[in-house]
């Protein structure tokens, strides 16, 4: 971006309350945060809630705290309101209705009265004529006469509002991601502005919004490429300078489809409230995401940035065209590296939160559950992860039946009797206690008493379970 472009940068998220905060919504928020932030700009959320039936305030709620918890602040938002609010579609319905009658008045848009079944016929048969999917309204409301026109309002025959697209227009903008982009007028057809229920259509609010909230960049998904074409039409009709756009690459799977919620492997980790629920940190997030779609050019290696880094270091060219693969092992390797970097004590507050739900422990098993959970800190993807790993200190493994041999019953009795002679209950008296123990026991008193295979140091885990729980499992 030249200087002359940096000057009052605005830009914005505007989700539609319908469900909660996606990894593809977090990550549009993140970009358009950081080029807000980098060039001492304002960052907006606007809520786009005029499908009335889907939006709901809970989704509103949940999708700004899942923002605030990542550091995603909005500088103005339905919570903060500024000058330029209100920030929710349905709070300016009055706003849209004037500028639609504005174009109505300048004829620039008209009055269809053709009904869904009328549509639906009208399509139908244009594709058995033509063969062709490019199909497109006929325009025949176009052709009305004002008397008709009357009639039919005065009856209350339901209508919508179509803008006149100007068939031999060309429409061309510079993409920031994927560089020029040309629509041609023919291929535009003539959207649906405004139904007569009061509620306008998407890109019609959401150009009038753009404009009216002085929104200097837009950065979002290619899904909305289209809308994009739609909308610079909008933009000349009005007379406005259009925001530059930028399309995002979409997120895809590890098949290279995109991510969708019905990928098996990674449905539960799509959602950020699923990943909050889970014990991923919102910096680990953050990072990851910074890196999906976007890489900081030639000559810097690193991988790890926090989001004040994030914003000295973003570039609009560093944005890629080609799909994002979300993979769930670079997310866990972020998180793990994070995990790393907190002090004991940061570490002992998240772990402890997870397992005092799960098992209820009371206040007193504090420490002794921070030692636990400091057993499996360096293999830690997830703080969720722990309840499982950790499981059989809460609960008895399934009971196995060994086939002991003889040798291995006599050196199991040994260590038996060792153990249960042991007044002084330490790590050091355990170790020991097992010093002179033949090594190769280990395997089988660690499947007796865990129910694993493998995991941490074995004479962690014995003093860490007691005395009298070490020699239940060994008596099995």
């Amino acid at each position: 971006m030249n200087k002359k472009n940096t000057t009052a940068v605005r830009t914005r998220f505007a989700p539609s309350p319908t469900g909660e905060l996606h990894l593809g919504g977090a990550r549009t928020t993140l970009f358009n945060y950081l080029l807000a932030k980098k060039y001492q700009g304002k960052f907006i959320l606007r809520i786009e809630d005029t499908d009335q039936e889907r939006s709901k305030e809970k989704y509103i709620n949940n999708q700004y705290n899942d923002l605030l918890w990542l550091g995603l602040k909005p500088d103005e938002s339905p919570f903060i309101e500024g000058r330029r609010g209100p920030y929710q579609q349905t709070k300016r319905l009055n706003i849209y209705q004037g500028y639609a009658q504005e174009l109505l008045v300048r004829k620039e848009v008209y009055y269809c009265f053709c009904s869904k079944e009328e549509l639906a016929k009208e399509k139908d048969e244009y594709l058995i004529k033509n063969k062709k999917a490019n199909y497109q309204y006929s325009r025949k409301c176009l052709q009305l006469k004002q008397e008709q026109i009357q009639n039919f309002l005065q009856s209350q025959k339901p209508y919508i509002l179509r803008l006149k697209v100007p068939q031999q227009k060309n429409y061309t903008f510079q993409d920031l991601v994927r560089g020029e982009i040309t629509f041609q007028g023919k291929d535009i057809e003539d959207f649906v502005i405004f139904r007569s229920n009061g509620l306008p259509l998407l890109n019609f609010a959401v150009v009038i919004d753009d404009h009216l909230m002085g929104i200097s960049h837009v950065l979002r998904g290619e899904e909305h490429l289209s809308n994009t074409a739609k909308q610079l039409v909008l933009y000349e009709v009005f007379g406005w300078t259009a925001p530059q756009f930028g399309h995002l690459s979409i997120i895809l799977n590890k098949e290279r489809q995109k991510l969708s919620k019905r990928d098996q492997a990674t449905s539960e980790f799509q959602m950020i409230y699923q990943l909050r629920q889970k014990g991923y940190l919102p910096q680990a997030i953050i990072n990851y995401l910074l890196f999906l779609g976007w890489h900081p050019g030639e000559g810097i290696t690193r991988e790890i940035f926090d989001l004040k880094e994030s914003t000295e270091i973003f570039d609009l060219k560093g944005l890629n065209s080609r799909g994002a693969v979300f993979t769930l092992e670079k997310l866990n390797w972020y998180n793990n590296y994070y995990i790393q970097q907190l002090n004991e004590e940061e570490f002992a507050e998240q772990t402890w939160k997870v397992l005092q739900k799960e098992y209820q422990l009371r206040e007193d098993k504090k420490e002794w559950a921070k030692q636990i959970t400091l057993l499996f800190r360096p293999q830690l993807n997830y703080f969720q992860e722990l309840i499982d790993l950790s499981r059989y200190f809460f609960q008895e493994p399934p009971q196995v039946d060994f086939n002991l041999s003889p040798s291995q019953s006599e050196k199991l009795k040994l260590i038996k009797d060792l153990l249960a002679n042991l007044e002084n209950w330490k790590e050091e008296s355990v170790r020991d206690i097992f010093s002179s123990v033949d090594k190769k026991i280990f395997p089988l008193i660690r499947k007796k008493i865990t129910g694993q295979k493998s995991g941490p140091e074995l004479l962690k885990i014995i003093h860490l379970l007691g005395k009298k729980k070490v020699l239940e499992r060994l008596n099995y």
